[in-house]
C-alpha cells in the first residue's frame, strides 16, 4: 500500500491563482513552525510548511521576493504571490537542496501530517501543541527525522 506522502505529483497555488506549484517528489519534512520570524512573516500563531527537494519543484507566475535572517540565524527568503500577496514559497540557505512550501497553498490540504513542532520555545502559552507529535525548541536538524512519526 502506496502511503498518502509518497503519493505524487503533490500541487498547490495561491489564493488568486497566479501562482501555481508542482512537485514530482513527496516532502522531506512537514512540520509547524511557531518561530518569530514564521509568526511575523504569516501574522499567524505558525506557520504549517513542507520542505521538498528544489530540483523536483516547479513554480510557475509572478513572485516578489523578500529576505530576511529567520529564526535560526540563517538567511530566508520568501516568495509571495506579486497579485494577491500570499506567501508560496520559502529558500533556507541552511538547507539548499530543499525548498519550502507554505502547507496552507496545497489543492488538498489534507495530505499536510505534520511529524512535528519546531521553535516551541516561541509558541505562545495559548497556543494548542499536538503533544502526540515530537516536539524541538528550536530547528530540528535532519538527524531529528528518526523522531519524526511516519503517518
Amino acid at each position: 500500500m502506496t502511503m498518502p506522502d509518497a503519493e505524487v505529483p503533490w500541487t498547490g497555488g495561491c489564493l488568486c491563482g497566479g501562482v501555481r506549484w508542482r512537485s514530482t517528489a513527496p516532502p522531506v519534512f512537514q512540520f509547524n513552525c511557531h518561530c518569530i520570524d514564521c509568526r511575523k512573516s504569516t501574522g499567524a500563531a505558525m506557520l504549517p510548511l513542507m520542505f521538498f527537494p528544489a530540483q523536483a519543484l516547479r513554480i510557475d507566475g509572478p513572485l516578489v521576493s523578500f529576505a530576511s535572517r529567520g529564526g535560526s540565524g540563517g538567511r530566508i527568503r520568501r516568495d509571495f504571490c506579486g497579485r494577491c500577496g500570499a506567501q508560496v514559497t520559502a529558500h533556507v540557505d541552511m538547507v539548499p537542496a530543499l525548498q519550502s512550501i507554505r502547507a496552507g497553498t496545497l489543492d488538498d490540504i489534507s495530505r499536510y501530517v505534520p511529524k512535528a513542532n519546531a521553535f516551541l520555545a516561541h509558541a505562545p502559552g495559548w497556543m494548542p501543541i499536538d503533544a502526540s507529535l515530537p516536539g524541538f525548541p528550536g530547528l530540528p536538524r535532519p538527524r531529528d527525522a528518526e523522531r519524526m512519526p511516519e503517518r
